[in-house]
């Protein structure tokens, strides 16, 4: 799906700041030692940030330090430089600090509340939200959808996608009543737009609202929805969020009890996949362990079966004598109502013998 304008906006903001910054920082630098010690530890946070958070915590701490002295305290560099630094601290309130700096500092660059502000909010929200800070993220992306309310109107597209962002937020978090208000304003302000952006925000508000209802185990009301969004991400066939939206459907019609539905998405998923031959298929979907099995706290069992070409868990056997019949019963019973995305072969789908799932 093609990026909405806020997004792009968003992308082209934090691509500037890094491409800029390195481009920009000999004119600026004070001394060419100061220089290399700020690359130094500012590159050193860029390869280390999603490998070893604390090697990449300490450069940036070392980076936003100097970069304050390079750039100056009030530059737009150096608020940069703090949300790099804060998005990586574990503590809420000392990230907070170094985010209220960064934020003071583009209400001196933007101007106090202006209209120019709602883009780095919502930068923040998002970069929050990646870091799994999702109280901090929800707090920028409201401050930025109050700007947007007031500089643009309440049914501007910026405000339809900040409204998005807030309802996948408070969704992913679990708080399912402030997120559904915010996804049927996303649905009605989006529905409003013809533009590109609009169009593919309203489709992942469609998914969002089928996974609300998912959520809340109301499996018929999220099968509409997510039909719906369906039809736009099929022309992204392989991508994560149309297998994602596939496995969604296949938990709703499978809690339904209607496997046949569920088995034209297990197909549909298969069918983009690439497997090398001796791949151990994983489950698409499963269901809890329950009764003697959940009692009993099982680790280290397998069960060897065939995914066939509906991907349904066939003939399963338990590889070790557990000693108990009831428990056999219930792992047997438990891998038949698990679904897989069958193995494909020129086109077609195929049986997948010698597969096992770990208990």
């Amino acid at each position: 799906m093609k990026l909405n304008r806020s997004e792009e906006q968003i992308q082209n903001f934090t691509f500037k700041f890094i491409f800029g910054l390195l481009v920009s920082l000999p004119l600026l630098a004070q001394t060419t030692i100061e220089m290399d010690e700020f690359n130094v530890a500012y590159f050193q946070y860029g390869e280390m940030k999603d490998t070893n958070p604390d090697i990449a915590r300490e450069a940036a701490r070392r980076a936003y330090e100097m970069g304050k002295d390079l750039f100056g305290a009030e530059s737009e560099r150096s608020a940069m430089l703090a949300v790099n630094y804060a998005t990586l601290i574990a503590n809420e309130s000392d990230a907070r600090s170094y985010l209220d700096e960064a934020v003071e500092i583009y209400q001196l660059v933007f101007g106090f509340d202006s209209e120019k502000m709602i883009t780095p909010l919502i930068g923040l929200g998002l970069r929050l939200s990646k870091q799994g800070k999702s109280d901090l993220g929800v707090e920028y992306y409201s401050r930025a959808l109050r700007l947007s309310e007031r500089h643009l109107g309440s049914n501007s597209s910026k405000t339809g996608y900040i409204e998005l962002e807030l309802g996948a937020l408070m969704l992913k978090d679990g708080r399912l009543n402030a997120s559904w208000g915010h996804l049927q304003n996303a649905k009605h302000i989006l529905s409003q737009y013809s533009d590109s952006g609009s169009k593919s925000g309203l489709t992942r508000t469609y998914l969002l609202i089928g996974e609300y209802y998912l959520a809340r185990q109301d499996y018929r009301a999220a099968i509409e929805p997510l039909l719906i969004s369906l039809k736009d991400f099929n022309s992204f066939p392989s991508a994560n969020i149309t297998v994602r939206n596939h496995v969604d459907l296949i938990k709703a019609y499978e809690n339904l009890n209607e496997s046949v539905n569920a088995t034209f998405h297990c197909l549909a998923i298969g069918a983009t996949r690439r497997l090398a031959k001796e791949e151990n298929l994983k489950p698409v979907f499963r269901v809890p362990t329950l009764g003697t099995v959940g009692e009993n706290f099982l680790s280290g069992v397998k069960v060897h079966f065939t995914v066939n070409h509906e991907g349904y868990a066939v003939d399963p056997v338990i590889s070790e004598d557990l000693g108990n019949n009831k428990l056999n019963g219930e792992l047997i019973n438990t891998i038949k109502q698990f679904r897989f995305a069958p193995r494909f072969l020129e086109g077609k789908a195929v049986d997948s013998p010698g597969q096992y799932f770990e208990f």
